[in-house]
């Protein structure tokens, strides 16, 4: 292996034979200088007792706190590239470094930077009993929409647990939609266990699957007050057996969770009910609904695994038999048709995601050739090919049994393959501006579609110039959105009532085309 080293032109110098020899660097000065301003980036009003912090390289941070008027003003700092960050209670954190660096010179101090804080959402109050008692140690979650390869989905924002008094409160939660959860898992368990009935979770204003649609809105700077009461409902039990087990090796752990489509870490993990669970067997009391049973054992670096849905109905559900297994493998090849003649001899990224949260995706080995890969300790489960070829190539199309699965959720329950994945060099580009309303230059985020599929993404910097290549030819519609990561452009009916600002573009092989784009704003929640 060759290292080579780059010596900064200060560190350079040569003796009279031409001999490279590094030198001490320059001594770094202290007399850098900045100031700014903290406002609320709602109301626009200055923030007193702002935290500033100011870290200079390698050099320890310099620190300050705002006045009444939300100024700040840091002086006899180290002359390096720096990051700002400005903190403070009630306010999401805002930490910059990649979006707010600072370059501190000797003799030019950084005058007026601005920085605005988003005061924090809360939700909080109260879980009673059926009865009217205050319930100690439920678990709240808020879960906030938000969007997913251009649909909404639901993921876990914040949590909390109720005091002695019921009482829960869950702050730093950011403007959006929200839908709050609560799941009481008692914690005598063993005593409890006989008992006939459970808490059924609850979900406000609706349970997650009605979508967003039924979700409450949560402003900045607000507290949302929302109230449970836990109901009794008949408990049904789930029991069964571990199966495939190393003899001799113990008893591999289980648990049951609620089963979603999105990461909502709603419902809670049942986990096994102390003292109910046997060698190789397990019993869950639980409430109607919708689970899966998971497993995973580990030994001497062998992996087990099983992943066993259940319906849970009015009755018991037993003799349920969750065996440990190898996972399974999945095979594909790469095929390359080049106009010029290349080859890909490189590895580059394929991915077998699963669709499920909390699900794992299996382990990727390439072979030597670099034409051909596998997918080993893959579990059942619906999963999206992701691949990212090396340029100039661009992915034509890749299938598994003779189906079009790039972009597509796919069923995998048992070893298959080969994916066949074709790449092509013959794409063309897009190269162009992107200005706001006033026809100014602006950064925003380019967002390439062919129907509702995204075919490539990316940001564009501060002067608003981009230039995509590689994408396949084809008609396209390109945007230019202020907040990319909200455009929900999956969704025919969002894009029909929020996406009239995209242009029309085909793509020729072998061609650029230069295009202008006026950036759209996202609708708020």
């Amino acid at each position: 292996m060759l290292i080579t080293a780059v010596l900064a032109p200060a560190q350079i110098a040569r003796q009279a034979n031409g001999a490279v020899v590094s030198q001490p660097p320059a001594p770094t000065t202290f007399d850098c200088a900045a100031d700014g301003t903290v406002v609320n980036s709602v109301t626009g009003e200055p923030i007193a007792r702002a935290h500033v912090n100011v870290v200079p390289g390698a050099s320890a941070g310099y620190s300050t706190v705002t006045d009444s008027s939300g100024r700040w003003a840091l002086s006899n700092m180290a002359c390096a590239p720096a990051v700002l960050q400005v903190t403070r209670p009630g306010f999401l954190q805002n930490f910059v470094p990649g979006v707010r660096r600072l370059t501190l010179i000797s003799g030019s101090p950084v005058h007026d930077l601005r920085t605005e804080l988003t005061p924090q959402s809360v939700a909080f109050g109260k879980v009673l009993d059926d009865q009217g008692d205050p319930v100690m140690g439920a678990q709240i979650t808020a879960v906030v929409a938000h969007v997913v390869e251009g649909r909404p989905r639901f993921r876990a924002a914040g949590m909390g647990t109720t005091n002695d008094l019921g009482e829960y409160r869950i702050a730093n939660l950011s403007r959006g939609k929200y839908i709050l959860c609560v799941h009481f898992n008692p914690p005598n368990g063993a005593e409890r266990f006989a008992s006939q009935t459970i808490a059924a979770d609850t979900c406000y204003p609706g349970p997650v699957e009605g979508g967003v649609a039924g979700a409450m809105d949560l402003p900045a700077g607000r507290e949302s007050k929302v109230d449970f009461t836990l109901n009794e409902v008949p408990a049904v039990h789930v029991r069964g057996t571990i199966t495939g087990l190393p003899e001799g090796r113990g008893n591999a752990g289980i648990n049951l969770v609620k089963r979603s489509s999105d990461d909502v870490g709603a419902g809670g993990n049942y986990g096994n009910v102390p003292g109910a669970v046997g060698a190789g067997k397990f019993d869950f009391r639980v409430a109607p609904g919708s689970y899966v049973l998971t497993s995973d054992y580990f030994d001497s670096g062998k992996r087990l695994t099983a992943r066993v849905p259940v319906d849970v109905g009015a009755t018991d559900l037993d003799n349920v038999v969750v065996h440990l297994d190898n996972g399974f493998t999945v095979t594909g090849i790469v095929r390359v048709v080049s106009q010029s003649g290349r080859t890909t001899t490189q590895q580059f990224g394929v991915n077998l995601r699963p669709s499920e949260p909390g699900s794992n995706t299996g382990q990727m080995k390439w072979d030597p050739d670099h034409t051909s890969f596998a997918v080993n300790e893959m579990v059942p489960g619906s999963y999206r090919l992701d691949v990212n070829p090396p340029a100039p190539f661009y992915v034509k199309s890749a299938t598994l049994a003779g189906q079009e699965i790039l972009n597509n959720e796919v069923p995998i329950s048992q070893a298959a393959g080969p994916i066949e994945i074709l790449l092509r060099d013959d794409g063309g580009s897009l190269e162009g501006d992107v200005v706001d309303a006033n026809g100014q230059p602006v950064s925003a985020g380019i967002i390439l579609l062919r129907g509702t599929i995204r075919a490539a993404s990316q940001p564009s910097p501060p002067s608003g110039h981009f230039r995509i290549q590689n994408v396949a030819p084809g008609d396209y519609t390109i945007y230019a959105w202020d907040n990319p990561n909200d455009v929900e452009y999956a969704d025919p009916d969002w894009m029909r009532r929020n996406g009239g600002g995209g242009l029309a573009v085909t793509v020729t092989a072998g061609q650029s085309q230069q295009i202008k784009l006026t950036r759209q704003l996202v609708p708020q929640p």
